[in-house]
């Protein structure tokens, strides 16, 4: 017992060498939980990244579908340049309801042009769409931009260029997410009839 009370009186400090030694496993512990630390906190980021670019093209693209079954148009046509179709109906009042769906400045847009009468449209097959206050009406809202190889394509079930009665509508979402120093990606291709 005297041994172990004289071992604790002991009053000598550390050699070099241990000390050099202890640090070295300090350091070595404290790199690895670092690097543990690190990667689970990546991980949830990647992780949230991905499910809000997943969430947001869920919303992009139910917004489109459902605009397009309950505006239920006779015809749709596209402005020839795969980022814009228009929904064009026949109302009530004999004149022409138009719906554009598009993407402009990396959002999604949804405009609903002003009833207009059979006679503005004439036989002219004119598909301008009149200028509304703010062009760009976002139905959704998103954190993501769309990126440029997004895309509203449309191809008609017959050889008709001007519109379509039926047809397959191509949409290519490429929803980009940035996040500080992180930029995430997500492709999303969808072809559905109408």
């Amino acid at each position: 017992m005297s041994k172990f009370v004289n071992l604790l009186r002991r009053e000598q400090g550390f050699t070099l060498i241990e000390l050099i030694a202890a640090l070295s496993l300090f350091s070595l512990v404290s790199a690895l939980i670092y690097g543990v630390l690190m990667f689970g906190v990546h991980s949830y980021q990647r992780v949230t990244m991905e499910n809000t670019l997943r969430d947001e093209s869920d919303l992009l693209m139910s917004a489109i579908i459902t605009e397009i079954y309950t505006f239920a148009p006779n015809t749709i046509y596209s402005d020839g340049t795969d980022k814009t179709i228009v929904l064009r109906r026949d109302n009530i009042n004999g004149g022409i309801d138009e719906v554009e769906i598009g993407i402009a400045d990396g959002q999604l847009f949804i405009n609903e042009s002003p009833a207009s009468s059979s006679a503005a449209h004439g036989s002219s097959g004119s598909t301008e769409i009149p200028a509304t206050a703010d062009p760009y009406q976002t139905r959704t809202s998103t954190d993501s931009k769309l990126g440029p190889a997004s895309s509203i394509a449309l191809v008609c079930s017959t050889d008709t260029v001007q519109s379509c009665k039926s047809g397959l509508l191509n949409i290519n979402l490429s929803l980009v997410l940035e996040r500080g120093d992180t930029r995430r990606q997500l492709d999303l291709e969808s072809k559905f009839g109408f």
